[in-house]
């Protein structure tokens, strides 16, 4: 790619995001790397995420580019994920099923701050790893039907990692595959080796949120699942209690597995009794600890009552 070409880097603020940043950078110069991020109310995006993207962006002599929702500069007067889906009346496209959140903060922001440029002059990073190919492949054919080339440093680059999306995209039935190495020269690519594994390397701690939570998503994450929601029930019980009265407003739960009202007791059962709040436990592990504690009451945990 020439000089001429933007490097979008799509900037969570999560670990990954600022490696591909990094690896960017390294390659092509910060020149045209351009770090877009969509801002969240500081209600919903833990301090820390917001001091490690400036951090990384600092290292990096770059500045944060922010394309939010309506234009709004000011975090604190960014709508919130619970906001967002009380306006439209639904947690979900009635459409596709997509959570509308992610589209009204993240995605429709993204797309109209593209508008503002020369598509065929721009490439967009992401952080997906090794372990993702299928949404490599299905962010690639999205932006390859809009016209727009991907990038994903951390699932691609060195130790033959294109020769596996081959085999995956022959192997998924997916059409013209070797299109893709045509486009964006992965055969060369294939050769690179990664720089950076950790921003500890160069000085910058990760979030520390990932001491509890998996990703750099909002506290109440929508698109989460049962466990998530049980550890901001434990760490974040203001956002539990927001995202119940969002359920009430719509008139629809969040997760087709239940209401977060009925989940309570169980919730209090699972705290009472131990169980950790934190994502990084396997389902399957953390699941069969959980069930075998919520089939009792307060009662049978604390016979004597000396938890009182």
């Amino acid at each position: 790619m020439g000089s001429q070409i933007k490097h979008i880097i799509c900037y969570s603020g999560g670990h990954s995001s600022a490696i591909v940043a990094i690896e960017t950078a390294r390659r092509y110069g910060n020149k045209n790397v351009i770090l877009l991020n969509h801002n969240i109310n500081p209600r919903y995006e833990n301090a820390d995420i917001k001091r490690f993207k400036r951090e990384v962006a600092q290292y990096l002599g770059l500045k944060i580019t922010y394309a939010n929702i309506r234009g709004i500069n000011d975090e604190k007067l960014i709508p919130n994920q619970f906001e967002v889906c009380e306006e439209a009346g639904s947690f979900v496209n009635p459409h596709n099923r997509q959570i509308l959140c992610t589209h009204r903060l993240k995605t429709q922001p993204f797309y109209d701050y593209l508008e503002t440029l020369e598509k065929e002059y721009i490439c967009v990073y992401y952080g997906f790893d090794g372990e993702e190919l299928e949404r490599v492949d299905r962010r690639k054919t999205i932006l390859n039907d809009e016209g727009i080339t991907s990038d994903f440093p951390i699932a691609l680059w060195g130790n033959g990692r294109f020769e596996k999306l081959l085999k995956y995209l022959q192997k998924s039935g997916a059409k013209n595959p070797e299109k893709i190495a045509q486009i964006e020269n992965y055969e060369n690519k294939d050769s690179w080796e990664r720089t950076i594994f950790s921003t500890k390397e160069i000085g910058i701690e990760p979030p520390n949120t990932y001491t509890v939570w998996k990703h750099a998503n909002c506290t109440g994450c929508l698109k989460a699942g049962k466990q998530h929601w049980y550890c901001v029930y434990v760490h974040d019980y203001e956002t539990y209690q927001r995202g119940k009265l969002s359920e009430e407003i719509i008139g629809y739960s969040i997760h087709k597995e239940g209401w977060l009202k009925d989940w309570e007791k169980d919730f209090e059962i699972m705290k009472l009794s131990g169980i950790p709040a934190n994502e990084h436990i396997s389902a399957k592990i953390f699941w069969k600890s959980a069930n075998r504690f919520t089939k009792m009451d307060v009662e049978d945990l604390f016979p004597c009552q000396c938890f009182v």
